[in-house]
């Protein structure tokens, strides 16, 4: 949703009215964003469980929620009668809502999404199952049989065609507008026209002078918001990092108690929330769980990534950004202190992977942010 934010600010200021679902904790950034806010109903509802299943378990849960929304969001959209949507990338039910009411469509998507011209079915299975051990097969049987019997029940009922796993994925509209570019997006050079790399929607401050930001390098260590309950890892950092001449940030979020972490090396700061882009500005290296928005952040200012990624699309960002030279990547079962101060020290010390985050980062600024995206929603819309 941050991705979004930026765009309907600028949608508004030149005239539209846009009416955005979300929840309440969301409330406030959609009308600082000068749209109207229209609930969804409990937030709770839309808190992920931990997946056990891989995608078929992603796509399972997302009809469930599908079903049971649909039919209060039909009636809104019937009273509201937009001339569009602008749909997320993951709303399986802005794209089943689109059939029913036969409304134009443009998908805007903060992840990478599978190009439904060159994937299949079967070979997306494949990557996706083709190593998973055997519990996670089994869940995911489970998953693809709820969705196909979910699916089924919303497609006789409402007259809509549910979509197959490339489908449901890259949910493709008439107009799909990515936040990111082109180049760093999987395979982008094989998506067609009416795809629009616009890049990340920052509101972003000029990175601060590298004579600014103090002796010792900055070390930036965050895994998010929601995977981050890692008190293992944390402890891992202290001993890697604790002797090393660099400072270091650590967010741990509220689901750990750092009390019971132990004693925080000196160089360590800890907190629980912090400004991101005020530290990436100075940071040198970004230890993340490879969230496309911490990612996108970071390397927006040209800091080089180490990524240890925890679920879906973040082994995706981890395999674009080790191709792309502009980091280096932490496999999960976790990593020793050595290991972790090893990768960190490369990252700290070769100047290519910084050149690289840098080169990265001016394909995003050349992507055209927020305005961009705007411009190609108000030309579809007038075509």
């Amino acid at each position: 949703m941050n991705a979004t934010f930026p765009v309907v600010a600028e949608l508004v200021r030149r005239g539209e009215r846009v009416v955005y679902f979300a929840t309440e904790p969301f409330r406030d950034r959609v009308t600082q964003a000068g749209a109207e806010y229209v609930s969804y109903g409990d937030p709770a509802t839309f808190v992920p469980p931990a997946h056990t299943g891989g995608l078929y378990s992603v796509m399972a849960w997302s009809m469930g929620l599908a079903e049971t929304m649909l039919p209060g969001l039909l009636e809104r959209l019937r009273e509201i009668r937009p001339d569009y949507l602008l749909i997320d990338s993951m709303c399986v039910w802005g794209a089943l809502a689109r059939q029913v009411l036969r409304l134009p469509a443009a998908m805007l998507a903060s992840v990478f999404v599978p190009n439904p011209g060159v994937i299949t079915v079967d070979e997306m299975v494949r990557r996706a199952y083709g190593d998973a051990p055997k519990e996670v097969l089994l869940a995911g049987i489970g998953g693809l049989d709820t969705y196909l019997q979910t699916a089924q029940r919303i497609d006789r009922r409402w007259g809509t065609q549910s979509p197959n796993m490339v489908e449901f994925f890259a949910n493709r509209q008439q107009l799909n507008v990515v936040f990111t570019s082109r180049e760093f997006h999987l395979a982008g050079d094989s998506y067609d026209a009416s795809y629009r790399f616009t890049g990340p929607t920052l509101l972003a401050p000029d990175r601060c002078a590298e004579s600014s930001c103090g002796e010792a390098p900055l070390v930036y260590i965050s895994l998010g918001t929601i995977f981050n309950d890692r008190p293992d890892f944390y402890r891992a950092c202290f001993s890697a990092l604790g002797e090393e001449a660099c400072r270091v940030v650590l967010v741990t979020g509220t689901k750990v108690d750092q009390g019971a972490l132990g004693p925080a090396p000196a160089n360590f700061t800890l907190c629980e929330h912090a400004d991101q882009l005020a530290l990436l500005r100075p940071a040198s290296v970004f230890v993340t769980h490879g969230g496309m928005n911490g990612a996108s952040e970071a390397l927006w200012y040209g800091v080089p990534l180490l990524v240890f990624p925890q679920h879906g699309d973040q082994h995706l960002v981890a395999e674009r950004v080790a191709a792309l030279g502009a980091g280096l990547v932490l496999r999960p079962p976790d990593p020793g202190a050595e290991t972790l101060r090893g990768t960190v020290r490369r990252l700290l010390e070769e100047p290519a992977f910084r050149e690289c985050a840098q080169t990265v980062g001016q394909s995003f600024r050349a992507a055209g942010g927020w305005r961009r995206a705007s411009d190609e929603i108000l030309a579809w819309r007038a075509s």
